[in-house]
């Protein structure tokens, strides 16, 4: 049973100590105005366990609790499952939290009384190459998403936006819509989105308000990153349209169109979120993005495509 106006701060790890140790003392860190949140470390079977990290922080009085490596989906519902705030915050072990969080969230909320999830805009800081690049794709795949009506807006209102970015959520989401499916290893926020709107819920998203995500250590990590969610946007369903594209159009023919498809897009949104400069100068390592995210989805119907056949 949740108590009402409680919070719920649910941070998911595996085998990041020192990330850990840098989301917790931004917690520690947080401006708080009513009762301090319930902190709960969801740690998914690290070696050696988050336990010896989670011990370092005793003022935020953390319910630690852990399992088999199981990915970050299962992390989320064990950590609902721990849970007894009536609002629910998801933590991925490398945010940092700005000191203002949880003001800014409860003041959402009493001003957007019906709004379930608010979620908020993200500051790469990876590695120092190719940050502005991560920084403008996701300010781009934000603002792709913005009603033409909400444009300039502090907080806008989509229903195809994915619950992620340390969203807190109402706990009724979840007895609306259940929980994250565990067979996705990356992309159950953006599933679990889906869901949402189908249930008639939309995602709020602080379009200003910036959570500090450690994201990439090294270059390489940030297309190995895209590989892995090109692969799982397709398995969850939330890239559909590339599956029909790799179906009836062949690799590279399909992989042609939608980088095309794609800049296009993003050279209207660039322009209408004044970022038109910035999008033409990096433009040849956002191709590079999209290149490496559309081979994880090809890679993904390959291999379950072959499944099917049994190959």
């Amino acid at each position: 049973m949740s108590a009402p106006g409680t919070i719920s701060l649910i941070v998911m790890t595996y085998n990041r100590p020192v990330p850990l140790a840098r989301c917790l003392e931004s917690i520690e860190a947080l401006r708080c105005n009513g009762p301090r949140p319930e902190i709960i470390v969801v740690d998914d079977g690290s070696d050696p366990p988050a336990e010896e990290v989670v011990d370092r922080y005793p003022s935020l009085e953390i319910l630690s609790v852990r399992q088999e490596h199981r990915g970050v989906a299962s992390a989320r519902n064990l950590g609902l499952k721990t849970s007894t705030g009536a609002f629910v915050g998801f933590i991925a072990d490398d945010y940092v939290l700005p000191p203002g969080y949880l003001e800014d969230v409860a003041a959402f909320f009493r001003q957007y009384p019906d709004a379930q999830v608010i979620s908020h805009n993200v500051d790469p800081r990876g590695s120092r190459l190719l940050r502005p690049v991560q920084k403008i794709y996701f300010d781009l795949v934000i603002g792709q998403e913005v009603p033409p009506d909400q444009a300039g807006r502090d907080v806008i209102r989509s229903y195809t936006l994915p619950a992620s970015r340390a969203a807190m959520f109402r706990w009724e989401v979840f007895e609306k819509v259940g929980r994250f499916d565990e067979q996705l290893l990356v992309g159950e926020d953006g599933d679990f989105g889906q869901r949402m709107a189908k249930a008639g819920i939309p995602v709020h998203l602080f379009l200003r308000k910036r959570v500090i995500h450690h994201d990439a250590v090294t270059t390489l990590d940030y297309f190995r990153q895209r590989i892995r969610y090109g692969r799982s946007y397709l398995r969850s369903g939330i890239a559909g349209p590339t599956r029909k594209a790799f179906v009836e159009r062949g690799f590279l023919l399909a992989m042609a169109e939608l980088l095309w498809r794609k800049l296009r897009q993003w050279w209207e949104v660039s322009g209408r979120i004044g970022l038109r400069l910035r999008f033409v100068s990096l433009s040849p390592f956002l191709l590079l993005f999209l290149c490496f995210f559309y081979y994880g989805a090809y890679l993904e119907l390959r291999d379950t495509t072959r499944t099917r056949n049994g190959s």
